[in-house]
């Protein structure tokens, strides 16, 4: 019995214009997946884990400061409607205007956090987490939905 599971990253992003008229965009790259979670085991995933922790590009006007807030979900919903606990440490996302998983600042996403974009008018937000499942946890594949925000300052 073990629960393969997925969080879908979503990215809202809407089209407001920075200062030099290029529309802020936000896309999601790559989703956080936590893969096979054996019952009564947690799995934690890292933001710097470039297969399976998730990704997000920003795009805008260049050097633009922006905000970034997440929603993060308490559980991912599985078969039956049985639920599987996620949780977030402190550093569990990062920041990179270099876009490079290998230089991140990290930061709590429970907590907004204002980066710059950089020159080129782009920047990286990485996530991870813990999935933690019960002893009997039902077997089966999980979902839910992760929300990035973005908004310029």
């Amino acid at each position: 019995m073990n629960p393969r599971s997925l969080l879908f990253l979503f990215s809202l992003a809407g089209a407001p214009l920075g200062a030099q008229g290029r529309p802020l965009t936000v896309t999601g790259i790559r989703p956080l997946v936590f893969g096979t979670v054996l019952p009564g085991i947690p799995q934690t995933v890292l933001r710097t884990d470039a297969v399976n922790g998730g990704e997000f590009e920003i795009r805008g006007p260049k050097l633009t400061n922006v905000q970034i807030t997440f929603l993060l979900p308490s559980a991912m919903t599985g078969p039956a409607g049985a639920t599987l606990p996620l949780s977030f440490g402190g550093s569990a996302a990062g920041y990179s205007d270099t876009q490079s998983i290998g230089s991140q600042t990290g930061f709590d996403p429970q907590q907004s956090f204002v980066g710059q974009l950089s020159q080129n008018g782009r920047a990286s937000v990485y996530i991870g987490g813990t999935a933690q499942p019960i002893p009997f946890q039902r077997a089966g594949s999980y979902t839910a939905t992760l929300t990035l925000s973005v908004t310029i300052l």
